[in-house]
């Protein structure tokens, strides 16, 4: 091995000795410019230390072992050296990427919430009468000077931690004026007064974004990044504090990000995810202002509600094993803090977070890098906890845990019971489920009844088939079944078709058919009448595509129910189906040639609190056609 290793440098020191030899040419092109005009005047040729650069040596590098001995010696003390000196470049580059943040990766929540900010200012400034289209367009700058702009918020007037600012430098207090639909404090160095005096004579203040904050707070913080138009912080210290705050029962709150609430009371958090439900609708559009959002449905627990943890590690190696953090990610940090208990997760949920880490802890020297684990909630038959759950009682199951990634879970909602693999989605707060589903299954009987009246029907049903897109393992499909005639299910994966059916059949809910459909020809497969059809939607975070919401306006439902776990994102679709004509606000609708056959009016506004102490919310808003 050794004699390899000679080898190797032997042949790295010839391959130098040729590169170092070449004439350096003057043109402009040439690739040994570069590198001759980096070099000290000092020769520094690893083969000849009295060689100028480009002269020939005496010795010929075939024979004169020596000096390969000794080159091979020079190359590997000056290793450290050059290493050093290509970090130190990289990290210039890095740095000066980090001095010009692009806008296409800011934050848009923080900028909407910047913007808002801006607005309210002004109207605080003003007269309460003022005309909001004396309003300026832009604050700082003209709406059109995006050079203005960027040379604004490129150019932070505070230094930063990761940027090379000295501690006192990083240190300032800031005030607190609004939050983030995340939760986040957005603040700036001035206080209320004078921001508004700011605003009104047409400036822009620099704008903080601090974790663990309320409206009206003074707080300590220290800069850490500066993005475009403002810059991300760490809480210090809070200087005066807001009249809400408590104290957060969690010893890992203000570290661990997971929770962003804890700090404020659960009544003060149900307004506060109202009052995100009505901005995300407002910022999609002006005109869903005028819509009426109810008060958040609140979690019947406030605390060990949570179903399922995923808890993470990192293997590095200046970490011994025992010492390896495993939890959740640290707040504004690419690190693991280590949590042994977790506060919103259920009793059994604990439990099995207990076990599972006591087993990881046991095996950690057989891992080669991170992983995640998962703990989840499951029941089954008390006797037998690997025995049959389909033909037991719902009221005979009791609680465990699964921590296999590939095992399967029983979930239980009502006397309803649903099976679906460990990895895959379902609803992780199972003590709301039943208000849940039962408030979609309320709002359809609710307009059934209202239309039959309508049509003076009596006790006839005008809708007698739902459509439950976006099935997943059929939770509402077969929770609102047995008030229709027929339920379709619809899915773009085999799995969750496959555990659809099954939960349909050990429920016994005959009339539910779950079908794989084509993303593109989604509702191909529904037979039954758009007169006489709801279609409930419940897509992932992200929303529905474009695609999608076209389809379902061309199909043209009596009554649609959206639910929604990203509200920005539901605003987002309402507003696409505005444009496209099929929502009228008001009697107000979009001033387009081509309107479709088939027009909504927004009945109700639900939201759901399934995540307590988290900034999280569900959403349900129902949409009765109104062309008919």
């Amino acid at each position: 091995m050794l004699c390899r290793i000679a080898r190797l440098s032997i042949l790295k020191a010839r391959v130098s000795a040729r590169f170092v030899q070449l004439p350096p040419r003057t043109d402009s092109f040439s690739p040994c410019i570069r590198y001759y005009s980096s070099m000290p005047d000092t020769p520094t040729s690893p083969l000849d230390v009295s060689a100028a650069p480009g002269a020939k040596r005496e010795a010929s590098p075939a024979t004169d072992n020596c000096a390969e001995k000794q080159a091979a010696t020079d190359l590997c003390q000056a290793a450290p050296d050059q290493k050093r000196a290509r970090l130190q470049v990289k990290g210039t580059k890095a740095a000066n990427k980090r001095k010009h943040p692009r806008k296409a990766n800011a934050d848009e929540a923080m900028l909407d919430a910047i913007e808002l900010l801006m607005r309210n200012a002004w109207h605080e400034a003003n007269s309460v009468d003022s005309d909001p289209q004396t309003m300026p367009l832009a604050f700082g700058w003209s709406a059109d000077d995006k050079q203005g702009e960027a040379e604004f918020c490129r150019n932070p007037p505070v230094a930063s931690k990761l940027a090379g600012g000295l501690p006192l430098e990083c240190e300032f207090d800031v005030y607190v004026h609004e939050l983030t639909e995340r939760g986040l404090g957005v603040a700036t160095r001035e206080s209320a007064d004078g921001l508004r005096q700011l605003v009104l004579a047409g400036k822009r203040p620099w704008a903080f974004l601090v974790p663990f904050t309320l409206r009206g707070e003074k707080v300590r913080v220290r800069s850490v990044r500066h993005e475009w138009g403002y810059t991300q912080t760490d809480l210090l210290d809070v200087i005066e504090k807001s009249p809400l705050r408590i104290d957060a029962p969690c010893r890992y709150f203000g570290q661990c990000s997971g929770c962003q609430l804890q700090h404020i009371g659960y009544a003060d958090q149900l307004v506060f995810k109202r009052q995100m439900v009505e901005r995300a609708l407002a910022q999609a559009n002006p005109l869903f202002s005028k819509l009426h959002v109810s008060h958040v449905t609140q979690s019947p627990l406030e605390f060990g509600y949570r179903t399922k943890l995923t808890p993470h590690f990192d293997i590095r190696r200046d970490t011994p094993p025992d010492q390896v953090a495993i939890g959740f990610a640290l707040v504004g940090q690419r690190k693991v803090l280590d949590i042994e208990d977790c506060m919103i997760g259920t009793d059994t949920v604990r439990a099995g977070a207990k076990k599972a880490r006591e087993d990881t802890r046991a095996k950690m020297s057989s891992y080669k890098r991170g992983a995640t684990l998962l703990i989840r909630e499951t029941n089954v038959p008390k006797d037998d906890p690997e025995g049959d759950v389909t033909n037991t009682p719902a009221c005979e199951l009791v609680k465990d845990y699964v921590l296999d990634h590939k095992g399967w879970v029983t979930d239980v909602v009502g006397k309803l019971k649903f099976r679906y693999p460990a990895s895959s989605f379902f609803q992780n707060n199972s003590s709301i489920l039943p208000a849940f589903t039962g408030y979609v299954r309320d709002q359809l009987n609710a307009w059934n009844q209202k239309l039959a009246d309508a049509e003076s029907k009596g006790n006839t049903r005008v809708l007698t088939h739902l459509v439950d897109a976006y099935c997943g393992s059929g939770l509402f499909g077969i929770a609102c079944h047995s008030d229709f005639e027929k339920v379709v299910g619809i899915e773009i994966s085999n799995e969750s078709i496959s555990c659809a059916n099954n939960n349909a059949k050990m429920n016994d809910a005959d009339n539910c058919d779950f079908l794989l459909g084509d993303a593109s020809k989604i509702f191909d497969k529904v037979a039954a009448s758009p007169r006489n059809t709801a279609v409930i939607i419940d897509p992932p975070r992200k929303g529905s595509s474009p695609d999608f919401l076209d389809q379902l306006i061309e199909y043209g439902p009596r009554v649609i129910v959206y639910i929604a776990c990203g509200v920005p994102a539901q605003a987002r679709d309402l507003n696409h189906m505005f444009a496209k004509g099929a929502i009228s606000i008001d009697g107000t609708t979009a001033p387009i040639d081509n309107k479709p056959a088939s027009h909504y009016c927004i009945a109700s506004i639900q939201p759901f609190d399934l995540f307590p102490q988290t900034y999280h919310v569900e959403n349900i808003i129902t949409l009765v056609r109104q062309d008919d």
